[in-house]
């Protein structure tokens, strides 16, 4: 068993290097399959996605970080909390399978009725691997979770791209979702398998000694697929299936930074933080190392990504995908925001306050549901992106609140000013760069040359002037203190 004292610096520089090795697979793969499908099967598989989010949560129910949090949990409750997700996979399947028809409807695509069958496999086994995973994660398990990423995201993909390339198009797709699901159910229930015990179990009384602080954490988690969420289901179903396609690529390019920072940080943090529940001075201690990191390397790569937008989607899709980089240049301008954001759950986790989870989650899913309807009132595409974007800058005031205010009893000050400052001073540095690339129109005509030049130019500046506030400085103590 791997050592339960890996320092938590250790555990995210596992999580880093299987992270980067992940998303630099994930693009390879990407930049495969978009040569192979068009537009308009990538937003059928968007469509899917949506709902299929949504039952990832729902099969999670928030036992997940709840078998975290829960030091008194025995093998007995493990048993029993597992076969109680065999029940909400099985229910869950079913009904997957059945939501194909309103789904087509709504979509007015009758390929979603197949599709959603096709896709019980990954609800199932999604459902049943919550117990597993959650204890992979308990027991800091990082380097058995990191090659477990890799491994099925190469095998994954390896499927999809071969069917694509024989013709199945959207399908393609749903079976990397499948064999993925299987390979991490299966990899996980044999590296935890012993840690479960089937005898004199009682299912219900042991979900009953995680449900309320489950409960509050799946609600949030439903709220939040709704904030992120709602934008793709409007453009289906208003816009169709080519502009979704268009509009979830440009949405999971500018997601892959923030799942190269705070989606390894967030994978650590709460078995690690937990331990200071009670400690409000130490957590927002914590937290606000993290933010100002976090605020700063989303800064870097936001700037990056405006400054290179044509070429980045160039690169990653080709010249079929051309029509998505604006909506990639707006969604690019929130990239910082989400990351300081990104990371709240597992804060409010640690500090076992799920309640000021779902509070804020409910607010901040509020905003995005009125700036969304709003932006769509338009029926136009540009129009809608921009509301989404203002609305992630917005939410960051949600989370100063209820962490700063309301967990730690601080100032909606003392979170925001470091993160203004930061991405301030950031947006000075790029005005040159921006006014060199959209005014003067300063390129090559060569999108690798584009992008190593603007982004080498900008790295250079922003490290130097960054050294010169003193942040990088604090930054580079805190790790060698910490290693």
């Amino acid at each position: 068993m791997q050592k339960k004292s890996i320092s938590f610096l250790k555990a995210s520089a596992i999580q880093f290097a299987s992270k980067y090795l992940n998303v630099a697979i994930q693009l390879v793969l990407t930049a495969i399959l978009a040569r192979l499908l068009s537009p308009e099967e990538y937003g059928v598989m968007a469509g899917i996605t949506i709902f299929t989010s949504l039952f990832s949560i729902l099969a999670d129910m928030g036992f997940g970080p709840a078998i975290i949090q829960f030091k008194d949990l025995t093998k007995r409750d493990y048993g029993g909390i597992f076969l109680f997700s065999i029940g909400i996979g099985v229910v869950l399947s079913a009904a997957f399978a059945l939501l194909g028809y309103p789904i087509a409807w709504f979509f007015h695509d009758d390929s979603y009725k197949y599709l959603c069958l096709l896709t019980v496999i990954s609800i199932f086994f999604n459902a049943v691997n919550m117990v597993p995973n959650g204890l992979l994660l308990k027991d800091k398990k990082f380097m058995s979770i990191g090659i477990r990423l890799i491994v099925s995201t190469v095998v994954g993909g390896a499927v999809a791209i071969f069917l694509a390339y024989r013709g199945l198009g959207t399908a393609a797709l749903v079976w990397n979702l499948n064999v993925t699901a299987v390979l991490v159910f299966v990899w996980n229930y044999i590296t935890i398998h012993d840690q479960l015990t089937f005898h004199e179990i009682h299912i219900f009384q042991s979900v009953h000694k995680v449900l309320r602080y489950s409960m509050y954490q799946a609600g949030f988690s439903i709220i939040n697929y709704f904030s992120r969420n709602t934008d793709h289901l409007i453009i289906g179903r208003f816009f169709g299936s080519t502009p979704l396609g268009l509009y979830d690529k440009a949405y999971k390019l500018t997601s892959y930074p923030i799942q190269f920072v705070p989606g390894i940080l967030g994978t650590v943090l709460q078995p690690y933080l937990s331990e200071y529940q009670n400690d409000k001075e130490k957590l927002f201690h914590y937290q606000m190392l993290l933010v100002r990191f976090l605020a700063l390397s989303g800064s870097l790569f936001m700037f990056v990504c405006i400054l290179c937008g044509s070429d980045i989607v160039g690169i990653m899709y080709g010249p079929q995908w051309s029509s998505c980089v604006p909506l990639f240049l707006i969604l690019s301008c929130s990239i910082a925001f989400q990351m300081v954001m990104n990371v709240t759950g597992g804060i409010l986790q640690s500090a076992g306050r799920t309640d000021l989870l779902f509070r804020q989650g409910l607010l901040a899913t509020a905003a995005m549901l009125l700036l969304v309807f709003v932006g769509a009132m338009g029926h136009n595409l540009t129009m809608l992106t921009i509301c989404v974007s203002v609305a992630f800058f917005l939410q960051l005031f949600t989370v100063a609140y209820y962490t700063a205010v309301k967990a730690f009893d601080r100032s909606m000050k003392d979170f925001l000013y470091p993160v203004l400052r930061i991405i301030g001073i950031a947006t000075l540095i790029a005005i040159p760069q921006l006014v060199l690339r959209y005014k003067i129109r300063f390129v090559f005509d060569n999108n690798a040359l584009d992008l190593l030049l603007y982004s080498i130019i900008y790295l250079v500046l922003f490290c130097a002037v960054f050294f010169a506030t003193g942040d990088l400085k604090q930054l580079l103590r805190i790790i060698k203190k910490k290693a």
